[in-house]
């Protein structure tokens, strides 16, 4: 999975193995997918789109 980070805006690309096609997510969006792949167990995926999320707000 290829996550492209800019303010705002998460672009997740290659995500086919976890039953994600291209999206363009904003932050909140991105922690509602990261909390379902959690519990898909793919939490590897959960916590690298929960960084993207804070990342795009500016927190990290």
């Amino acid at each position: 999975m290829v996550i492209d980070i800019e303010p705002g805006q998460i672009t997740i690309r290659d995500a086919a193995h976890v039953g994600l096609d291209d999206q363009i997510l904003d932050p909140t969006a991105a922690e509602l997918v990261a909390a379902d792949l959690d519990n898909r167990g793919h939490t590897v995926a959960g916590d690298g789109l929960r960084n993207a999320a804070r990342q795009a707000r500016g927190e990290l």
